[in-house]
Formats: structure tokens, sequence, C-alpha cells
């Protein structure tokens, strides 16, 4: 989809996401093929690990931190100035956590490449990262869920409390897959099941740029939702006035009686940030 008002750090992001998924996408292939492919049937290979899964995990990192970054930049704004530092503070700390472990385990096993070393240092690095990356998600879901049912509870409009509701279920459903896969992550990797923990990291690489994409994605469907029959991305604001004059030009009808013909508007506001790629106001009501 194109967004011509985005910024160009949101332009940026994007390109950047898909780039680094590419990457993250070609080392895992590069390890399948080594261990599946090339190295079939020799068990001896097992024992040391292949360059390409510490590479990927290095690579999701990176994207993992960009993305909770970006939501967190939204939440920074949609919070009151009084609080917003209380509010993103610990979301930061959570994601700086998750990045700077996700990375020295990542550089330990590229240290390291026997498989029982890169094991240890998966269960006690990898498991801490684990936990903080789940905080880090569970702290920006309820955060974001918090902030637009605030919104949702001070507006007198059906169609925006609706909006407002499907962006709280958007956001509890990204989380809850992300969640869901982490978690499992995470009791596989404490009960030293290290088939599955390499399974459900692959998995839960995908989910972090497709949360983002499909995010920003989202924008067209919930404009068009707002508006009732927008479907131009591009259009950031719409609005629906009801004129308590009457327009139009009068007739004559043949009994001489005077008719005007009046003409009804109506409109949507809805204000939304292009540098931010996000709806930051929604304003809806009828002038009558």
């Amino acid at each position: 989809m194109h967004y011509a008002e985005d910024a160009l750090a949101i332009r940026f992001l994007v390109a950047g996401i898909w780039i680094l998924d590419t990457l993250r996408f070609s080392f895992v292939c590069h390890f399948l093929y080594y261990y599946l492919i090339t190295n079939y049937g020799i068990p001896m290979s097992l024992l040391y690990l292949i360059w390409s899964l510490p590479a990927s995990v290095l690579v999701h990192a990176t994207v993992a931190t960009a993305v909770q970054c970006f939501f967190a930049h939204q939440i920074y704004y949609l919070c009151r100035p009084q609080v917003r530092w209380w509010v993103t503070a610990p979301i930061m700390l959570s994601v700086l956590a998750a990045t700077g472990l996700g990375v020295a385990a990542a550089i330990l096993e590229f240290l390291n490449t026997e498989t029982s070393l890169s094991m240890q240092i998966s269960f006690h690095i990898g498991t801490p990262a684990l936990a903080a990356y789940m905080l880090a998600e569970i702290l920006i879901t309820v955060s974001l869920c918090t902030l637009v049912y605030d919104s949702g509870s001070r507006s007198a409009y059906p169609r925006t409390k609706r909006l407002l509701n499907t962006l709280i279920v958007y956001a509890v459903n990204r989380c809850f897959l992300i969640l869901l896969v982490t978690m499992g992550e995470l009791a596989a990797n404490v009960n030293h099941q290290d088939g599955w923990v390499i399974t459900l990291d692959f998995i839960g690489q995908g989910l972090y740029p497709n949360s983002l994409l499909a995010s920003l994605n989202a924008r067209q469907y919930l404009r068009t939702q707002a508006s009732g029959t927008m479907s131009d991305p591009r259009i950031s604001a719409v609005n629906f006035t009801r004129s308590s004059k009457l327009q139009g030009d009068a007739e004559n009808s043949q009994d001489g009686t005077v008719r005007f013909q009046a003409k009804d508007e109506a409109v949507i506001n809805i204000t939304a940030d292009p540098s931010l790629g996000k709806i930051t106001a929604l304003r809806v009501g009828v002038e009558v």
C-alpha cells in the first residue's frame, strides 16, 4: 500500500524492516539447508553450531528493538505530558534489556560454536532475554489499550467508540500472538527442549516485522470505517456538517407557493499525524 503523507522516517523504517527481515530469512534458510541437505545423515555435524543461527538471532534483536521502539514512540505522543516518561521509561528499559541480552547471546554463540556451549548460553542468557521481551510486550499492549480506552470513554459518538474498540482488539491480538510464541519458547528453554527453542524462535522472529507492517496497513481500513465511505488512504481529514440554514434556489410552484430545496452536509473529522503514520486525535461530530 502507498501512503503519500507518511514521513521519511516511517518510509525508512519500513524499508529497513523489509531488508533486515529478508536477511534474517536468508540466514534461516542457510541454517536449514546446512543441516537438512548438506549434512543430512551426518550426526557429527550437530556437535557444532553453524554461524547462520546466531546471525539470525542478531538480526532479530535489531528488528524487535526497532518495532518496539516504534510503538513506544506512539505511546509517548499519545500520553499526557505529565505522565509520558512514567509510562514510556519502563517500556524502554525492558526493550534495552532484551536487546542487550539478545545481542550478547548472539555474540557468545558466534565465539563458541560447540552446540553444548551454545545451549548453555541460550539457557543462561536467552531465558532472561525472552522474559524481558515478554515484559516489554505486556507494557506496550497495556499502555496502548489504556490510552485508547480512555479516549473512547470520553467520546459521546458511537462510531468513535467502535473505531477505538477496533484499535484495542488489534493491540490485544498483536500482543497475544507474540506472547503465546514467546511463552512457549521460554518454557522450552527452561526445560532444555532445544529443538522446540529453535523452532519457536524462527516463528517468533517473523512476528515482529509483521506486527509493525500490519499496524501501518490497517490505517486505510480504519479510515474507511471512520468515514463510512472513504477508501483513499491519503485523505486524513473529512468534515461532515449539517447546515442550519436553508440552501439552494427558491422555486415558484404552479400554485404560487415558494419552496426551498435544502441541502444537507455532514462530516467526520479525523486528524492524523503524518510524521508518525497514526491517528493521534479523533473527533467525530455533527453540527446542527
